[in-house]
């Protein structure tokens, strides 16, 4: 009966691990969210703000501080925000008031992109978000999908922007 017990211990447990891998390999590595927002400001301070990444902690409560890397010719930050690990962002793309695209990295680790497309509109910019996020580990995967951190991440940093400028 002892033996039994053991087996079912070691099995629920094996189960326990190996079910949320599973799970999460059926989950697409890249993930990808998109919103379209209108930003009550014109055109050049919407740029300001989402392209002048020293100066996100102007308007985006959840960094402590952005320190700007030289060594790659000023296209590379590192923010410290104010809950989880630092975060460098590398400027891959920017076409002066339209387009700007950066790659996301955690530690050596690339984990997605942020890029932003922007229009001046009737009363505001428009800025088409877009978001990916490049998850390797399957159990990982799994949690980030379950807990919609893409989603919750994006819309944080929209409404940020919006309460920041749309008066």
């Amino acid at each position: 009966m002892e033996g039994m017990t053991l087996w079912i211990a070691v099995g629920t447990g094996i189960l326990l691990i190996l079910f949320p891998m599973l799970i999460g390999m059926m989950i697409a590595p890249r993930q990808q969210a998109m919103r379209v927002e209108l930003i009550r400001a014109p055109l050049d301070t919407v740029w300001q703000a989402i392209s002048e990444l020293n100066r996100q902690t102007e308007w985006r409560s959840d960094l402590k501080s952005v320190q700007l890397k030289d060594d790659d010719n000023g296209l590379r930050w590192i923010e410290n925000p104010v809950r989880g690990g630092l975060l460098t962002l590398r400027k891959l793309k920017e076409i002066e008031k339209k387009e700007i695209t950066l790659q996301l990295e955690k530690g050596s680790r690339v984990i997605g992109t942020r890029h932003a497309l922007l229009r001046q509109v009737p009363g505001g910019t428009r800025v088409t978000f877009t978001e990916t996020s490049e998850i390797n580990n399957p159990t990982r995967r799994l949690f980030s999908h379950l807990g919609n951190k893409l989603d919750k991440r994006l819309n944080h940093y929209i409404g940020q922007l919006k309460n920041a400028y749309n008066h």
